[in-house]
């Protein structure tokens, strides 16, 4: 066969096709020759047996099938099989079952419309999730168990004899603010087999004895349903319904301490004592109710009849046990379960994304891909490390935490529904400042009072009261008049404010929230003897004082540093 001619301006000679061979095979007597047109040959065969047909496989089509199985079987599955028509008519938002999951590479600015609900419902299962969290579980499983971990196993143990066996048991959960020692109570009281009777005080809330029996009466009286102090509740027939309780007569006296004390573990229940603040019920008078407290965990005895009793205290104190007179501190079984902050960065990173990361049932497997890709972008940020670092150092506090991310996803939008950088700083900077909009637009009396409250925090009392303030503000009034300021021959001193403008001053620093009552409010005590804390900061007083540009309260200001 003759060799194909190149075309003259082609660049490369073709190659030149193989010949055809026509191979001729001897007739066989079980052999049917073919008819004329025909190109395939067939043989006959046994009955059942299916007939081959095969048609001849020339160089080219032989070169295609070597070159394009692949794309063959592809385009069969991708546009001619029913699994491919389905997998087409999926709805958005919807992927098919075999699929494989796809991987976001970059976020929308913007959600969709249909998107909106999950972001709600991410927004409510993450603030539920900070609000309650437990910092011994942000771990790493490699290390050894920390001491929130240890102390919440003992404690669990500790309930569970008391209430199983009926023990007598009492501890100190000691550890600084915000380690987490009520959460380790809570989930303990949470994991025990049979619920308790709980009785729950604090020594911010109950000043002595006689408020504590009080309120101790009460919870009993709720989750028993019988009633404590018949004597002391009891309706005289001449009481007028319409006539003003007197608060002071509904406490009971002392001597009802003992008693009540002593009934506790002779409920249907087992009971659990927690004493908030333990440190300020040690500094009540005689202890009485740590004393009757302590004496009658130590005289339950397994299978006397007894159902427990379990005296909890919660402190922060770490001289606390010191606190307790010798005839208290004999009774008390002297266990001390110490709590912890996380003490490394990366905790307190893996607790913020499993914080984040809260589970939803929103059926979008689209927004829970686009906010776990959020979250770990947000985390890996390199200024949002330096940020929570920044914030490390300053405290180990975990609720500090928790309410910098609850700002965060509070801020959360449609328009901008993932945190960023920007959505932390804000939430950084409203944290760590108190900002009071009119304390620029403060009157003369009100700084004064502002200013003497400085003095007092100085002078090491946090908590000051008004007659304290109105007593700095008279030894400054005659000491500026003893030694005015001068000013070109004249002098200036510091203006004179009755007692009724500087109260009248204080109670719109009060409406204003600029200070911050630190005990309950009573009868007994007049309102100018009630304890506050100052929430305006040094510095920002600072510069609300050179803003003012009066000299004389310039002149106060620096005294006090």
């Amino acid at each position: 066969m003759p060799k194909r001619k190149a075309p003259e301006d082609a660049s490369t000679p073709t190659r030149p096709s193989p010949p055809k061979r026509t191979l001729q095979r001897k007739s066989s007597p079980n052999s049917v020759r073919a008819p004329q047109g025909g190109v395939a040959s067939t043989n006959v065969l046994a009955p059942g047996q299916c007939i081959r047909t095969e048609a001849p496989v020339t160089p080219r089509a032989a070169r295609s099938k070597r070159t394009k199985p692949e794309n063959h079987l592809v385009s069969q599955a991708s546009g001619n099989s029913p699994e491919a028509a389905v997998a087409k008519t999926k709805p958005h938002g919807e992927r098919h079952a075999d699929a494989p999951p796809q991987s976001l590479q970059y976020l929308p600015q913007a959600i969709p419309v249909y998107l909106t609900a999950c972001l709600r419902l991410q927004q409510r299962a993450t603030i539920a999730s900070l609000q309650a969290s437990n910092p011994s579980s942000d771990e790493d499983s490699d290390e050894p168990p920390s001491a929130n971990a240890t102390a919440s196993c003992q404690l669990r143990d500790l309930l569970f004899g008391s209430i199983t066996r009926g023990e007598g048991n009492s501890c100190l959960l000691l550890g600084p603010r915000g380690s987490g020692k009520t959460m380790i109570i809570e989930q303990a009281i949470e994991l025990l087999p049979q619920k308790p009777i709980v009785v729950r005080l604090s020594g911010h809330a109950q000043h002595n004895d006689r408020l504590a029996l009080r309120e101790v009466a009460r919870q009993l009286s709720l989750q028993t349903g019988r009633s404590f102090l018949n004597d002391i509740d009891a309706v005289d027939e001449n009481h007028n319904p319409f006539s003003d309780p007197i608060p002071s007569t509904s406490l009971p006296p002392p001597s009802h301490l003992p008693a009540l004390v002593s009934v506790l573990p002779t409920l249907s229940r087992p009971t659990i004592v927690v004493l908030d603040a333990f440190d300020l019920f040690a500094q009540h008078a005689r202890q009485s109710l740590l004393y009757c407290l302590l004496d009658t965990v130590q005289s339950c005895r397994v299978g006397q009849g007894s159902n427990g009793l379990a005296v909890v205290g919660v402190t922060s104190r770490l001289d606390a046990i010191n606190l307790l007179e010798k005839r208290v501190k004999s009774r008390f079984s002297g266990r001390v379960l110490r709590t912890a902050p996380p003490v490394k960065l990366c905790h307190w990173i893996s607790l913020s994304r499993r914080l984040l990361c809260a589970p939803i049932d929103s059926g979008e497997e689209e927004w829970v891909d686009m906010w776990n890709l959020a979250v770990d972008k947000f985390l890996t940020d390199q200024k949002v490390r330096e940020v929570i670092a920044d914030t490390f150092a300053l405290t180990r506090d975990v609720r500090v935490l928790q309410n910098l991310l609850v700002r965060v996803v509070a801020q959360l939008r449609p328009s901008s529904p993932f945190p960023t950088l920007s959505k932390l700083t804000s939430a950084l900077a409203a944290h760590r400042g108190m900002h009071f909009p009119d304390l620029y637009s403060l009157p003369y009396p009100s700084i004064c009072l502002l200013i003497a409250a400085m003095h007092a925090r100085t002078a090491g009392h946090d908590q000051v009261t008004f007659e304290i303030m109105y007593e700095m503000f008279r030894e400054q009034l005659r000491a500026s008049a003893a030694a005015p300021v001068q000013i070109e021959g004249g002098s200036i001193g510091t203006a004179r404010c009755t007692r009724e403008v500087l109260m009248v001053s204080f109670e719109r620093l009060l409406a204003a929230g600029m200070f911050l009552g630190v005990a309950p409010s009573s009868v007994n005590i007049a309102p100018e003897f009630v304890r506050y804390r100052c929430l305006v900061e040094r510095e920002v007083l600072k510069k609300v004082v050179d803003t003012a540009g009066q000299t004389s309260l310039k002149k106060w200001f620096y005294k006090a540093s």
